[in-house]
């Protein structure tokens, strides 16, 4: 089968400006997107097309204008200046006919878009020459960091009875589609735009590198032609198919934060686990815990940032989906009455938005509890360690004092050890049981020690009967507690009859 003056658009979207860097400076990889269109232009031996990016910067290298809500210019900004298309010749590899094209870069205000379309300007052309329209299959961004989203449109007169509609469009995806890419589309709506079918074929790979769908329009009517040529169905479709790959690319990213913070839950509920298990040994045990008071403060703030950029996501999947009703709304009153049948856009918002905002919002009713548990995991650990430290600081200081008074006192000792002992420097020193006299040297080292282990004995004493208030607190506390819940399950099982009236 043949057509007349096919032509295949590539509509493409691409962050030029986000919250995390402000809205003064683009994204670091902001020009991907002109760049692509370079490399078709390379493809496609085509000049003109090859320094896309020099002819859309200013004088500071800049592209486009800051967004916001006082500079209303850049919610859609033609970004060529003079003739605001860049039309282009060429001629595809393996192919003896000509194309045609036009590139129209865009800014939809924080994002840039660019129309690229390839055309045979011929009235019959075979359904298997359409390969040439997507050379090499390259007729597409490949992926970026900041790329939201693609959408391919096929628009054609169709020569001849069209018998099975969508027998011929899967003949038109097998000629524009390359084969490793043609089993991820399967046939997804029909319907009725400007009085012509259109089919779309939606993407089942979540790969933003490829177009998410493609339109396949066929003029088959006698005002189609007309009404397109005049393109006021053109900025609302634009402006719908960014809503839609900003609401896919916004559930893309909230895939990748959900995926983070269920993986930071689980590092939570491993050390939930390890601190049932901690050494016995205090020394061991303190410094365990220091190191997970160390690690979980940036766990946890990690953990809250990917929650806050999954409500960001949420709000923006909100936004975009009523934007794409206003847009879709728009076409609706452009569309020829009684005649179009737009439900194929219809469904996306209706169905495919909701279930993205409603995934969300289950994700964050399972993740936002965990929050305040990393909060009381790191308040239980430092209370731990205080406790611990505590106790070590008072055994050290116990210790030291026993040690301080023992010494004091042996050096007491040592000091009445002369008035109390005859001193004898004549007397030689002997081997020990060698006399039952003890040298007056071995009594004053024995009083000292007697003077020491005293002293010892009477600190310890004291700091024992010193503990006793507190641990007697404690004591009556605890009674004072179970007393409480005691009390408290005997009013739970008291029959109904003997609780008391109000």
């Amino acid at each position: 089968m043949k057509v007349a003056n096919p032509k295949l658009t590539l509509y493409a979207f691409h962050l030029r400006n986000n919250l995390a860097q402000g809205e003064e400076e683009p994204v670091e990889d902001a020009n991907h997107l002109w760049e692509q269109c370079q490399q078709l232009g390379k493809t496609l031996s085509v000049p003109r097309l090859e320094s896309l990016l020099k002819r859309l910067q200013d004088s500071n290298g800049k592209i486009g204008i800051t967004p916001s809500k006082d500079n209303p210019e850049s919610d859609y900004l033609e970004l060529l200046q003079q003739k605001h298309l860049l039309s282009f010749s060429a001629i595809s590899n393996g192919s003896s006919r000509q194309l045609r094209g036009e590139v129209y870069p865009l800014q939809i205000h924080d994002s840039y878009a660019v129309d690229i379309t390839l055309r045979y300007p011929y009235p019959h052309v075979d359904v298997e020459q359409l390969a040439g329209l997507n050379p090499q299959g390259r007729l597409q961004i490949n992926q970026s960091k900041s790329l939201l989203g693609q959408t391919l449109v096929f628009f054609a007169q169709p020569e001849g009875k069209l018998n099975e509609i969508q027998t011929f469009t899967d003949e038109c995806i097998t000629a524009i589609v390359p084969e490793p890419d043609r089993q991820n589309y399967w046939l997804s709506a029909q319907g009725i735009f400007l009085g012509s079918p259109i089919v779309e074929y939606k993407n089942n790979q979540e790969n933003l590198a490829q177009p998410s769908n493609i339109l396949i329009w066929l003029n088959c009517h006698p005002q189609t032609e007309t009404l397109e040529e005049d393109g006021d169905y053109y900025q609302p479709l634009i402006n719908l198919l960014c809503c839609r790959s900003k609401i896919l690319y916004a559930y893309s990213e909230s895939r990748w934060c959900n995926q983070q913070a269920r993986r930071l839950y689980r590092q939570l509920d491993g050390k939930v686990k390890q601190l049932q298990q901690l050494p016995l040994e205090t020394t061991k045990r303190l410094k365990q815990l220091k190191e997970w008071l160390t690690e979980l403060p940036q766990i946890t703030l990690d953990y809250a940032n990917y929650l806050r950029d999954l409500e960001l996501h949420h709000t923006t999947i909100e936004t975009n989906s009523k934007n794409y009703k206003f847009w879709l709304k728009q076409l609706h009153e452009i569309s020829l009455k009684n005649e179009d049948d737009l439900e194929l856009l219809q469904q996306f918002i209706s169905k495919t938005s909701e279930k993205l905002i409603e995934q969300i919002q289950v994700d964050l009713s399972y993740l936002l509890p965990t929050q305040k548990l990393f909060q009381q995991m790191i308040d239980t650990i430092r209370g731990i360690v205080e406790t611990e430290q505590a106790e070590s600081d008072r055994s050290l200081q116990n210790t030291v004092a026993m040690v301080g008074v023992s010494l004091t006192a042996a050096a007491v000792g040592a000091t009445v050890a002369p008035y109390i002992i005859s001193p004898e420097p004549q007397k030689p020193i002997l081997a020990p049981f060698s006399t039952n006299h003890l040298h007056p040297l071995t009594q004053a080292l024995l009083l000292s020690l007697v003077f020491g282990a005293t002293g010892a004995f009477v600190t310890a004493l004291i700091q024992h009967l010193h503990a006793i208030p507190g641990r007697l607190t404690k004591l009556i506390w605890s009674c004072s507690d179970k007393t409480t819940k005691l009390s408290g399950n005997t009013q739970q099982i008291l029959p109904q009859s003997q609780k008391p009236k109000k």
